[in-house]
């Protein structure tokens, strides 16, 4: 499963998730219909942050980072586990 999918499985909400061994709260926004996804997480041992956008545009999702690295969203979202 790519990080597209893996965010698209989730609803708009709130979650409890652990990534690197640690805990983080991560929020998904979907909006425009289901075509555009804000995901936002912070790690509840420190002050890291994931920040990003996802856009659905001619069946093909993009992702536009808020300032930092794509490489930091995309990892976050590809190793994140949900907590139950």
């Amino acid at each position: 499963m790519d990080a597209f999918q893996r965010i698209e499985t989730l609803d708009s909400g709130h979650y409890d998730v652990r990534y690197k061994d640690e805990r983080w709260g991560l929020s998904v926004k979907r909006y425009s219909n289901g075509h555009a996804a804000k995901v936002y997480a912070e790690s509840l041992a420190g002050s890291d942050f994931i920040s990003g956008n996802l856009y659905l545009v001619d069946d093909i999702w993009s992702l536009k980072p808020c300032e930092m690295p794509r490489e930091k969203v995309m990892s976050f979202i590809l190793g994140f586990e949900l907590q139950k």
